[in-house]
């Protein structure tokens, strides 16, 4: 009897809820009636585009925004996307401050990182963003390098029961190392020893990111309500729960070595860590809660070291694929570094400026394989871009996955060349065309650390191995789904052999 109430409960509730957003965006609608875009059926939309497995939903996506000139209408259930993939139309948005707004896409992972910088709204985040960009001040970063290196060195020997056997996915070995990294840095805690901790993080943050990816692309499961009756919702909180309880034990780990100094972190004079300064911001300044610290570390935790893993195993993936590429890559580092184990010879900070090639190299991994395929911001006034005018109360859906592979601007895009990214080269393209980290203020915080940790990471590897692969395949080929982030299907592989002079 029971069950059959809720049922009715619920179907009522999702026939009121949806008839009441279609009345309510009867005038938009009609404001956006001259945008071209795909088929829209009464109340869903155009929703049935997100039905299914991950991998077709990016590739329907795609299609949608290479069918139709941008900027184009996309109607999903109450919601009206105006999508484009143009840098003009992208710039535009991304600089003005009648986009600043995340879209309510980004209010499922909420519950997770709460208003961290990711999803905050644009009054928390100016805020937060002016307190904490001093903790990614150059010299903070700078003072990283040793870190960044000291983990490489150790994954790299654990790579080593690797050499010479068969192909291995990389994904465990980074991922691993990338959360280490972050933690010993930026957090100014180590958990390298604490093996039953790094691996729960890694699993339920994989867990938690695929439930939201689910709840995202099924409109149904947008109110909290629907959602919540859900066996994938309990997954999700179950994972949430555990993800924040490794928070919560950096932060208090962290607090109690600073007591423990008895006086107030510092670094570089003023300059202080990322969580130092969340904490002295909070103990002494009083302008940070325990939970607004808390969000911000779940974000930086997040942020940090999924995207930088996926990115290197990528870009070791085009390593492989490509090894005259690898062999230039190499070269530069011979002829700064010489053939000395790292360990023997570490890099620092000054010697990361002198990779240039590998620089490029993985600027155009990024170009390819953007790990945030779509932005999605909320117009909250009428925004003009160009010939076209978004009205207030629709959202903006930018492609970058599409936009870094238009061959208007990237000739030939699917060939993998980083001398696309010589300074000549770059000078050629509009500003907007390249933007993996985002763009305009609302833009990655940590791109300059992801990016000096990423070339610590490959260089370490490049020093000690010949990256390899037995599957030679093109670009096209290789499988992508959209999980939140860009994702392989299958999780990548290589081989690697000892590298001999």
């Amino acid at each position: 009897m029971l069950s059959i109430l809720a049922y009715i409960f619920v179907t009522t509730a999702v026939i009121l809820s949806t008839l009441s957003y279609f009345f309510e965006n009867r005038e938009l609608k009609k404001r956006v009636a001259h945008f071209p875009g795909p088929k829209s059926y009464p109340l869903i939309g155009s929703a049935y585009v997100f039905y299914g497995d991950p991998r077709y939903v990016l590739n329907r996506i795609t299609n949608i925004f290479t069918t139709y000139p941008s900027p184009f209408k996309l109607e999903v259930g109450p919601k009206i996307y105006i999508g484009t993939s143009d840098p003009k139309q992208i710039k535009n948005i991304l600089m003005s401050p009648k986009a600043l707004e995340k879209d309510d896409f980004y209010r499922f992972s909420q519950s997770w990182v709460g208003n961290g910088l990711l999803t905050a709204p644009a009054s928390i985040w100016r805020v937060h963003r002016k307190l904490i960009q001093p903790a990614f001040n150059i010299k903070v970063l700078e003072s990283f390098v040793e870190v960044f290196q000291k983990q490489a060195t150790i994954m790299a020997n654990e790579m080593s029961a690797e050499v010479d056997g068969k192909e291995f996915k990389t994904i465990h070995y980074l991922s691993s190392c990338t959360l280490n990294v972050i933690c010993e840095s930026a957090m100014g805690v180590s958990i390298i020893s604490e093996e039953e901790k790094k691996k729960g993080y890694l699993e339920e943050s994989e867990r938690a990111i695929i439930a939201l990816s689910q709840r995202g692309f099924k409109v149904w499961l947008h109110p909290d309500i629907f959602f919540n009756l859900t066996k994938t919702s309990k997954m999700y909180y179950k994972s949430v729960a555990y993800l924040q309880s490794i928070t919560n034990y950096i932060i208090r780990r962290r607090r109690s070595e600073i007591e423990k100094e008895s006086v107030t972190s510092t670094f570089l004079g003023q300059r202080k860590p990322f969580l130092d300064l969340l904490l002295e911001l909070s103990d002494n300044e009083k302008k940070l809660s325990n939970e607004e610290i808390r969000e911000e570390v779940d974000t930086m935790l997040f942020g940090g070291h999924d995207t930088t893993a996926t990115i290197i195993s990528f870009v070791l993936l085009m390593l492989a694929l490509h090894p005259d590429i690898q062999a230039k890559a190499y070269d530069e580092i011979y002829n700064n570094f010489g053939s000395d184990d790292p360990e023997v010879s570490p890099l620092d900070y000054k010697d990361l400026l002198k990779l240039e090639y590998l620089e490029r190299v993985i600027k155009e991994t990024l170009r390819l394989f953007p790990v945030s395929p779509i932005l999605l911001r909320k117009i909250t006034e009428d925004l003009n871009i160009g010939a076209y005018t978004i009205p207030k109360g629709c959202s903006a859906a930018l492609s970058i996955f599409v936009l870094h592979r238009d061959e208007k601007y990237w000739p030939n895009p699917l060939k993998f060349d980083p001398d696309r990214f010589l300074p000549e080269e770059v000078d050629k393209r509009h500003p907007f065309s390249f933007i993996p980290f985002s763009g305009g203020p609302r833009n990655c915080i940590g791109l300059l650390f992801a990016m000096m940790s990423m070339k610590v990471i490959l260089t370490t590897i490049l020093r000690k191995y010949v990256i390899k692969t037995d599957n030679i395949v093109p670009v096209k080929d290789i499988k992508l789904k959209i999980l939140v982030l860009l994702k392989p299907v299958k999780p990548l592989a290589i081989r690697i052999e000892k590298r001999v002079q």
